[in-house]
């Protein structure tokens, strides 16, 4: 899909006159280290690639990306290497953590300090988007996605119930 998209905005811009508007595209790759990763298996080739190219030449064809992921530190550097803005929220990782300060100027020492302690909804933006790097609070969505981690504590208390796992097992296999 990466690559169709890519070639579109390249013979668009190719074929159709200056002045007839485009459509410019924006790819989000949810959970991105896992289409490209630093790891050079040929499991990843076709979207490294075609993802690749994208962070390389897509700009120019209204063709761009947005990652997304909560492991930065897997991310091919290639890819970020052509990131223009970061939008970073709570890292506890330390690997993720310095991940991301190697890739910011060292003058934001004390702002990326905080990526481990950063609440809910709270993100440093950083890049060509914001005149200055900023701490800033992101709205939630309304409805909120159905993501939150489960409430282990309070689920084992629960009494236990009879859950019938053929249904579940049947929808699995079809």
């Amino acid at each position: 899909m990466s690559r169709l998209l890519f070639d579109y905005g390249y013979y668009f811009k190719r074929e159709v006159q200056p002045d007839v508007p485009r459509t410019p595209l924006l790819l989000v790759y949810e959970e991105a280290h896992k289409y490209v990763p630093k790891t050079q298996g040929a499991r990843y080739t076709a979207s490294r690639m075609a993802i690749e190219r994208i962070a390389k030449e897509g700009r120019k064809y209204a063709v761009t990306l947005a990652l997304v992921t909560q492991r930065p530190s897997e991310i091919s550097e290639t890819i970020f290497s052509q990131c223009n803005n970061f939008l970073s929220m709570r890292l506890t990782n330390p690997e993720d953590q310095n991940y991301v300060k190697r890739l910011l100027p060292d003058t934001l020492g004390p702002l990326t300090d905080a990526l481990p302690a950063l609440g809910s909804g709270e993100a440093i933006i950083i890049g060509d988007a914001v005149s200055m790097p900023s701490l800033v609070v992101i709205d939630r969505t309304e409805p909120e996605p159905s993501s939150g981690d489960i409430a282990y504590l309070q689920e084992w208390k629960r009494k236990w119930y009879a859950l019938e796992f053929g249904p579940i097992i049947k929808r699995w296999e079809s």
